[in-house]
């Protein structure tokens, strides 16, 4: 293939039409200079200051009426100091703050006036070899002196132990009888000014019940006592509402304490003991009824009457119990003789889970000790729901801090709580 031959024709004339220069052209040029001269004038007037700040140069002295220097940006940093809260305080059983933070005036309670409606609690002490009548006055000196309004002393211990020196010829003879027992009379006249109440446990009795088994469960349809276990595994017979000399005997006891002055009576432990299926069919009839809680309540009114219908009674009920369900003392609040319920809550042994009779489970992991009993209360409270049950706090287990009894405070309203380590 031939190429053909391509003729370009070339334009003469330029791209861009010129002019020759005349003198308006000279003006033009001294006026871009002019401009030219103010633009580099304004640029360093204003570029400088920016370098000096960028160098960090702000020390330059700045005269009365020059505009300050341009300030670097603020930047805001969250107050660590106070507390970021949700606007919803409201709790829930899943979500409950580890804390609560109160102002200064909440925190600082005066003692006096937060323990106003509280009875210091005086348990036995762990270590059997303090000497119990020192520790009840040293205890006393302590209530006194932190402004509670009475103490509670615990004068007949879980498992039978009578911790005063009791008249009763059973009580001596079985040995229940403490070795370092306490002279009520020393105690009313130490307590002078407060309110003074006992504490007794009812049936948990495994002394008086050894040397006694008219006293104590007995296997049906023979006439050998009852055991919790094996002998070779230390079983233990148990004080039983059924019997009549039961009743006689814790009723004698109180009596006592009533006659030396003290002003009213807290009972626990009014409950069966924790019975198998194959405990339940030793035993037989009594404990298989679907009502056997009416001895329950048959045996309070028999303590009531002991210790004097005139002064103060209660009856303690452990918290789980109640969560759970599981109290018979409190089945129906109706056949009681008294509607004052303390709700003993162990603020270190607490179980960390506890089962509603509904089935369903509730937490308190995580929980300090003011949330966990916030917590408890109103399980305890949501329980007993119109029953007519006077729930009253008595709270062990914990350092009592000016938070915590104020606290109890607000829960008792016009009722007396019981406190103590």
């Amino acid at each position: 293939m031939s190429a053909k031959k391509i003729n370009v024709k070339h334009n003469s004339k330029p791209i861009f039409k010129t002019k020759k220069q005349t003198g308006s052209s000279v003006i033009g040029i001294i006026f871009m200079l002019a401009v030219l001269a103010a633009l580099v004038f304004v640029g360093y007037s204003v570029g400088k200051p920016v370098l000096d700040f960028l160098k960090g140069e702000r020390n330059t002295l700045v005269g009365k009426n020059d505009p300050l220097p341009p300030e670097p940006p603020s930047i805001s940093l969250p107050e660590v100091s106070k507390p970021i809260t949700s606007a919803d305080e409201s709790e829930t059983d899943a979500t409950i703050p580890e804390e609560e933070v109160r102002t200064d005036s909440e925190t600082n309670v005066d003692n006096a006036v937060s323990r106003t409606n509280s009875v210091y609690y005086i348990s036995y002490p762990k270590d059997s070899l303090v000497d119990y009548q020192d520790y009840i006055l040293s205890n006393i000196d302590t209530a006194k002196a932190d402004g509670y309004t009475g103490v509670c002393v615990e004068l007949i211990l879980n498992g039978g132990g009578v911790a005063y020196t009791a008249q009763s010829s059973k009580a001596i003879e079985a040995g229940a009888v403490i070795q370092n027992a306490v002279d009520l009379s020393a105690i009313k006249s130490a307590a002078d000014g407060l309110k003074l109440y006992a504490r007794v446990s009812a049936l948990s009795d495994n002394i008086a019940s050894w040397f006694d088994k008219g006293i104590s469960y007995m296997i049906e349809g023979s006439e050998s006592r009852w055991l919790d276990n094996s002998v070779s595994k230390g079983g233990k017979p148990w004080i039983s509402p059924y019997a009549k000399g039961a009743g006689e005997y814790i009723g004698g006891l109180v009596n006592e304490i009533s006659a030396a002055g003290f002003d009213g009576i807290v009972v626990g432990e009014l409950e069966f003991p924790p019975l198998r299926q194959s405990d339940m069919s030793l035993i037989g009839s009594p404990v298989q009824a679907s009502d056997r809680y009416k001895a329950l309540a048959s045996f309070a009114e028999t303590v009531y009457y002991g210790f004097g219908t005139a002064k103060e009674f209660y009856i303690e009920v452990d918290a789980e119990d109640i969560i759970s369900g599981k109290a018979e003392i409190l089945t129906d609040p109706d056949a009681l003789c008294t509607s004052n319920v303390y709700v003993s809550i162990n603020l270190s042994t607490m179980n960390k889970r506890i089962r509603r009779a509904d089935g369903t489970e509730v937490s308190f992991e995580g929980l300090n000790d003011l949330y966990l009993l916030k917590t408890v209360f109103r399980l305890v409270d949501e329980a007993l729901s119109g029953s007519g049950i006077k729930a009253i706090p008595m709270v062990t287990g914990c350092e009592m801090t000016d938070e915590l009894s104020a606290q109890i405070a607000d829960i008792c309203a016009d009722k007396t709580a019981i406190v103590g380590r």
